[in-house]
């Protein structure tokens, strides 16, 4: 498996995937362990995944089977992810799991780690999206700015729809709401006030620069 890694700032670190297969297979239970609604904090395996996964459907749409690999394109999990992973608590890991280990044995601190492939068309947009949560996660003044300005806006029902379609979980929805907003390819159903993407885009452009 090819894996092209960069660093896009001091504590954010961006991995290209070739296929949307090879990202997906290698972040599935890192990523799950992070945001998903059932398995946030939790040791499970991809079987038992995979059963809740075709069970529940997240992704809004009921197939019977298991479309993890061909619904996701982007993702970000912060550093602190890895730890039970490292310490055995995830074994058997597979091949690309110890793959992502690897790359990552030497970094030390706090950093955050986005992935995308070059499959999807729309690569640009998804590393605006991945990458503001890396501003977020990394950057407390850009994190403060960010709250400050979702505030001012109610974005419950865009929670709903993240929360209820695309199977987030609760604590990570005020960040999601956040990278929807910015990037243009949201997919949601739910409008996003257009000032609130204005605002959020230009914190995000400002601290961008500043990354």
């Amino acid at each position: 498996m090819d894996i092209q890694h960069t660093k896009l700032a001091d504590k954010i670190h961006l991995l290209t995937f070739e296929t949307q297969q090879d990202i997906t297979s290698t972040f599935l239970r890192f990523q799950e362990h992070y945001e998903s609604p059932n398995f946030r904090g939790k040791i499970f395996s991809l079987d038992e995944f995979k059963q809740w996964y075709i069970k529940t459907s997240p992704n809004g749409i009921k197939t019977g089977e298991f479309t993890y690999y061909s619904d996701w394109n982007g993702f970000n999990i912060p550093s602190y992810i890895l730890k039970p992973f490292c310490d055995g608590r995830f074994n058997p890991l597979s091949e690309a799991e110890k793959n992502m280990l690897e790359i990552f044995k030497s970094e030390t601190g706090v950093f955050y780690i986005i992935g995308i492939h070059k499959e999807n068309k729309k690569i640009d947009q998804l590393l605006t999206h991945e990458t503001a949560h890396g501003l977020f996660y990394t950057n407390d003044n850009y994190r403060s700015e960010v709250k400050q300005i979702l505030l001012k806006y109610d974005t419950t029902l865009i929670k709903y729809e993240l929360r209820a379609k695309a199977g987030y979980h609760e604590e990570v929805l005020e960040d999601e709401v956040h990278a929807y907003s910015i990037d243009s390819i949201s997919g949601l159903t739910t409008p996003i006030p257009e000032k609130l993407s204005a605002e959020l885009r230009e914190a995000y452009e400002k601290y961008l620069k500043h990354k």
